[in-house]
């Protein structure tokens, strides 16, 4: 697989003002399953790839790094990966049904830097959003992670997001907004804006195949500020911004941000020791500030028939981050399956969002790592 996939079979290197990727020797092993998933790997070691492939029994996973690839790559990479595994094992799995696919060659465009190629110099940057509320809580040292998920029928899931005329992805959303709402309401927290920050997969708006990681988020939800709200109410807001700021004129927008901030000349002439410190601050400063929590949505997985019936179910778990919960959500044969995941002991957020999907009708299995 990775001779097929180059664009994975590379290393981060330092420079003196940028960090790059550069091919590698190093081989892709097979790596035995630990206690917690997303454990921190010294991706900035010489030789060290991007990606770790992780089994234990039936159960294979990918793990990689959002500077070389996003959700979706991964997921093509997996996907591939178990098809090629199934031919080994002497399974008929079909050629080139699949976006990578060991036996099909590469397309070029898989190599692709999808913002700079999508970039317009003459698209006006976004801006920062404000202050969002944080949620606070007693975080348990990594490589704890704890993992709860929540195993729905997709149906189900569907007829409540139909109730509403919106998507299931805007449903979830607009859940994990109310569950905020209502915990910062029980503590008397100090109100502030709550929201969610959501990648979206640019491929779909601009057409591309790139492998390489293409995504950028939007950030939906209320400010109790202005109010009280209720269900009906975040999920309409949610659902009319997503259909408003998930437009490739507005997206350009982001990447436009981006890609400027990449070109500025002071940035650019910093070495690499100062950068550092300094991107760091900015992103805790005006990046990770601005939502509340994450969620990212890979939606229905779709694979060939002749592979589906050795596919028993997915899971998508994101990264893990230090005082803060992030939320996924992933469809397969039936069943949707939500993930809370945090590094706090508490468990209010994840009790709130579960519980308001059984008030709505939405039986949901529970499964966690926590004791």
């Amino acid at each position: 697989m990775m001779s097929r996939c180059p664009y994975f079979h590379v290393h981060l290197r330092r420079g003196l003002f940028w960090y790059y990727l550069e091919p590698t020797d190093t081989e892709l092993h097979v790596e035995p399953e630990s206690r917690y998933p997303c454990l921190y790997v010294p991706f900035k070691s010489p030789g060290v790839l991007p990606l770790r492939v992780i089994a234990y029994r039936n159960r294979v996973a990918v793990e990689a790094g959002h500077f070389v690839t996003d959700g979706t790559g991964a997921l093509n990479f997996l996907n591939g990966l178990v098809a090629e595994y199934l031919r080994i094992q002497g399974e008929a799995i079909a050629v080139g049904t699949l976006p990578i696919d060991a036996r099909s060659p590469m397309s070029i465009e898989e190599y692709e830097d999808g913002y700079l190629v999508h970039h317009d110099p003459h698209v006006p940057p976004a801006h920062m959003a404000q202050r969002a509320l944080k949620i606070p809580g007693k975080p348990i040292r990594p490589p704890t992670f704890f993992v709860t998920e929540g195993l729905i029928k997709e149906e189900i899931l569907k007829q409540a997001a139909d109730k509403y005329k919106v998507t299931v992805g805007e449903y979830l959303t607009a859940a994990l907004v109310n569950a905020c709402y209502e915990e910062m309401k029980a503590k008397n927290w100090k109100p502030r804006p709550i929201r969610v920050s959501v990648p979206v997969n640019l491929r779909r708006i601009f057409k591309s195949s790139t492998m390489r990681n293409f995504s950028l988020t939007v950030e939906p939800g209320i400010d109790p500020r202005l109010g009280d709200f209720n269900f009906e109410d975040i999920v309409s807001k949610v659902h009319h911004f997503m259909r408003l700021e998930i437009d490739g004129r507005y997206i350009a927008r982001q990447i436009s941000r981006n890609v400027t901030g990449e070109k500025n000349s002071l940035i650019r002439i910093l070495p690499l020791f100062l950068k550092d410190p300094l991107l760091k601050f900015f992103y805790s400063a005006f990046g990770s500030r601005s939502f509340t929590v994450s969620f990212s949505n890979l939606g229905r997985i779709t694979i060939p028939n002749d592979m589906a019936r050795f596919v028993q179910a997915y899971q998508f778990i994101p990264p893990s981050i230090p005082q803060q919960i992030n939320a996924a959500a992933i469809a397969y044969g039936g069943i949707s399956r939500v993930f809370l995941c945090s590094h706090y002991a508490e468990t209010d957020i994840e009790r709130r969002f579960f519980a308001g999907m059984r008030r709505n009708g939405i039986p949901v299995a529970i499964r966690t790592n926590r004791r």
